[in-house]
């Protein structure tokens, strides 16, 4: 270049750099390039920023770590280098610089399977470290459950230890916590709760709406609950958490087909999941289809009741065809009518929004067939079946939740989610007497609306504030009516002479309303101590009416309920080392009394439930302490519990005349669909305590093979005014014994239950004592022996063929043991060989 063109150079620059649309330009570029050189690191399941994540390249000499909004400048590095990302409790992650560029500058951690124990994200509502709380939490994560392909959402909670389950058909599964069941322990999904206002005190399988297969983790909290979720959390938090899509994934589609075999119940399970993801948004699908067949029992019977369970005769009456008497069981150990379909269905999407917010869409669908009631079908009257029918129609779940997440990194409110849920839950139940023609429906249907906000201050070194509200609507609609079928060659062709009969919940409609806020405050004192505050404000309130065609009370045609709670919590974490760690927790709990409490009329074996307009709620206070051994080489570790439940005003049932009624000429009894019957009622009916203690235990006996070991002991105090609580079993665990390689696992797993006396059974029948095997004695011709103790043993194993391809293989109950878990109105299924794969593509 000449000197004269240097000069026009010179004077060109000098020009544009006075210009002001110049300067803005340049200004842009660099900002967009700074920009662009900012990296930001979340976690790829709850896609919140992560800070203190160590970021260095491959020689160590050049290293940084994000900032308090998950950041740090790409600069900093070469363009060479590749960057290694590394946070405890996560897996180690190496890209290279052109791999974060593809990635649209963010970098997704995924917590490490082996440290999910680490982090646990329902007790406050927030992500908190598992050894900075003093609540006892299990947790399921989704690599156990493809291994052991639990059936349902109900037997997937098996897999937790210190929780039982009882089953009245093959379509069931009521968990029980810490001697606490259905309406008493609280269910939760993705952050929403699955309790609505027909959740009964007896027994439950709503939890089997839940696909397993769509499960992300499981994390159950034992004991009082009630800070974060409000009422019915008395025993504990089952909290489901389904599959969540991932933005800015490496693999942009991935999808999964697998299929299960069961031969005990002759069940098949096909599952189906797709996820995409792109840049700023990403969808998760999944679809399963299960059918359940009749479930065959074990022939071993070691408890010496050589009839009990057996199932000589049964029903084959259907919604189409018409037998007037049983029908003989080819095979009595068959347990006809226990078989059921259901499909489920899932769908997310999630979206990066501006001002770094992100929005979740949750769908949820769930549909069985008619599922029918086992024990009811196979209840006797005078020496025969009672029913001709009796099933449950189509159970229908339906959810839709827009979630929003924001991140104001603001001191008061750093971080929050805001959830709205819409829910429709669809029952109904029909039934029919041998030797009769009229059919009895009963339809529910329940429209849940709620809004969850959970927010956190901003954190510093020592202390972290959560706090949040809560409000639930509940709508429900009850109808019930009565149909004479017309019969031709065992045909059902038509029905006539439609009437009205009582329904179960009150007839004009209900509302159940809740509103609530939470508070918690979490410090820690010192490095080895944390305590933790909180508390939550509780209001409920009730309103129901009954039509005057379906009032068993003539007194009784409308009901209101205004409860409010205050209830807390206080624990203690010490931390005398990095191996030990020592518990205190004092919690309270209530329960108010809900629709189903309050406004249900339903006829068992005699006793017909009435409506009880003047119950109140239950509270429960809870203590509870232990210590827990978890040393970094993981050789030996154990976690021991021991816990205090106290219950006042406590719900049960007692007898209850109804003074109107002059149908009968007994005070305690009234006619219900052309039978006597003796009426009762929920009641406030005394104080109770339960308490008992939890053994959880490991041993690395060398590098693949480990034993676990689990044991719950549960005992209640009676008195003369509640007589034995329900769902007290005094004894039950297991042992497991793993051999793990790279490519297979095996696992002997042994199962044991303790026995029960019939004088330790409930006197409101919900230990259905008429379900164990009846004895016959000169004093008592018609006695009960109560549940027998039992003891199974299973084999598992799985085999990784491929990276996308895996076996599961297992023989459940080895010996062929009969027996029912205790409270049970079925037999648990026998011997059973069970195949299953996965393959991802």
């Amino acid at each position: 270049m000449d000197f004269q063109a240097r000069n026009h150079f010179r004077f060109f620059t000098k020009y544009l750099l006075k210009t002001q649309r110049f300067k803005l330009a340049l200004l842009l570029l660099c900002a967009n390039f700074a920009q662009a050189q900012t990296v930001t690191v979340i976690d790829a399941f709850t896609q919140q920023p992560l800070e203190q994540v160590m970021v260095i390249n491959q020689y160590k000499d050049r290293y940084t770590t994000t900032n308090e909004i998950g950041r740090f400048e790409l600069s900093q590095f070469l363009a060479e280098d590749q960057l290694s990302f590394q946070l405890m409790g996560y897996e180690n992650l190496n890209l290279s610089s052109k791999e974060i560029e593809a990635q649209n500058h963010v970098v997704a951690l995924f917590l490490d399977e082996k440290k999910l124990g680490e982090i646990v994200l329902s007790v406050a509502r927030t992500a908190a470290q598992s050894q900075k709380i003093a609540e006892h939490v299990s947790l399921i994560d989704k690599t156990a459950i493809q291994k052991e392909a639990p059936t349902t959402g109900a037997d997937l909670l098996l897999m937790a230890p210190g929780v039982r389950l009882q089953k009245s058909q093959g379509g069931g599964g009521s968990p029980i916590l810490r001697g606490f069941e259905a309406n008493r322990v609280l269910l939760v999904v993705d952050g929403i709760r699955m309790n609505n206002a027909i959740y009964r005190s007896g027994h439950l399988q709503n939890a089997i709406t839940v696909d397993p297969n769509s499960i992300e983790r499981v994390e159950v909290i034992y004991g009082a609950s009630s800070v974060g979720y409000g009422s019915d959390a008395l025993g504990g938090v089952v909290h489901y958490y389904t599959k969540t899509p991932k933005i800015n994934n490496k693999e942009t589609m991935q999808s999964m087909v697998s299929t299960n075999f069961n031969s005990a119940q002759n069940a098949f399970i096909q599952h189906f999941e797709t996820e995409a993801s792109f840049k700023n948004w990403a969808s998760f699908s999944s679809l399963t289809y299960s059918d359940f067949g009749d479930i065959r029992m074990g022939k071993n019977r070691q408890h010496g009741y050589n009839s009990w369970g057996l199932v000589n005769n049964y029903s084959a009456n259907n919604t189409s065809s018409y037998f007037s008497s049983p029908t003989a069981n080819e095979d009595p150990n068959v347990q006809k009518n226990s078989g059921y379909s259901q499909l489920d269905l899932l769908q997310k999407f999630v979206v990066n929004l501006p001002n770094e917010s992100q929005l979740l869409v949750n769908l949820q669908f769930s549909n069985s067939s008619n599922i029918p009631r086992f024990d009811k079908l196979n209840e006797s009257r005078d020496g025969t079946l009672r029913f001709a029918e009796w099933f449950y129609g189509p159970q229908k779940r339906l959810l839709i939740s827009p979630q929003l997440k924001l991140f104001p990194r603001k001191k008061l409110l750093y971080k929050g989610t805001v959830t709205t849920a819409f829910q429709q839950v669809d029952e109904s139940r029909i039934k029919r007497n041998f030797a009769s023609l009229s059919r009895e429906t009963q339809k529910e249907k329940v429209d849940v609306f709620s809004i969850n906000g959970d927010f956190e201050m901003a954190k510093t070194e020592r202390f972290s504030v959560a706090y949040g509200f809560e409000w639930v609507h509940n709508r429900i609609q009850s109808e019930a009516f009565a149909v004479d079928l017309q019969i031709a060659n065992n045909r059902i062709i038509g029905q006539e002479n439609q009437r009205t009969i009582p329904t179960r919940y009150p007839s004009d409609g209900s509302r159940y309303a809740i509103i609530a806020g939470y508070g918690n405050f979490r410090f820690d004192l010192n490095d080895k101590t944390t305590v933790a505050l909180g508390t939550r404000l509780t209001n409920t309130q009730l309103n129901a009416a009954w039509n005057d065609t379906a009032l068993i009370d003539s007194e009784l045609d409308k009901v209101a309920s205004n409860n409010t709670a205050l209830t807390g919590s206080f624990s203690i974490a010490y931390r005398p080392s990095k191996d030990w760690r020592i518990n205190l927790l004092a919690s309270s709990g209530f329960r108010s009394p809900n629709v189903d409490d309050l406004g249900k009329i339903r006829e068992d074996k005699g006793m017909l439930l009435v409506p009880n307009p003047d119950l109140a709620p239950e509270y429960v206070y809870t203590y509870d302490g232990g210590v827990s051994y978890h040393p970094m080489d993981k050789t030996v570790s154990f976690n021991l519990r021991f816990y205090n439940s106290s219950i006042r005003n406590y719900i049960g049932r007692m007898a209850y005349p109804i003074a109107e009624d002059h149908t009968t000429l007994a005070p305690a009894t009234i006619m219900f669909s052309d039978e006597i019957v003796t009426t009762q009622a929920n009641a406030n009916i005394g104080n109770g305590r339960i308490y008992g203690f939890s053994f959880e235990g490991g041993w690395r006996i060398s590098n693949p093979l480990s034993a676990t070991a689990q044991f719950t002991y549960t005992a209640a105090a009676e008195n003369l005014e509640l007589g034995p609580l329900p769902s007290i079993l005094p004894y039950y665990g297991g042992v497991d014994l793993k051999y793990a390689k790279e490519k297979f696992s095996l696992l002997l797993r042994q199962r044991f239950n303790s026995s029960k006396s019939p004088e330790h059974y409930s006197l409101g029948g919900e230990d259905g004592l008429e379900e164990t095997p009846m004895v016959t004695t000169a004093e008592d011709p018609s006695g009960f022996a109560g549940s027998p103790s039992w003891s199974t043993y299973s084999f598992l194993g799985q085999y990784r063929v491929t990276e996308r391809l895996s076996l599961n293989a297992a023989i459940e109950n080895i010996f062929d043991l009969h027996y029912r878990s205790f409270a049970s109105g079925i037999s648990a299924p026998g011997r059973s060989l069970n195949l299953g794969g996965q393959f991802r593509f």
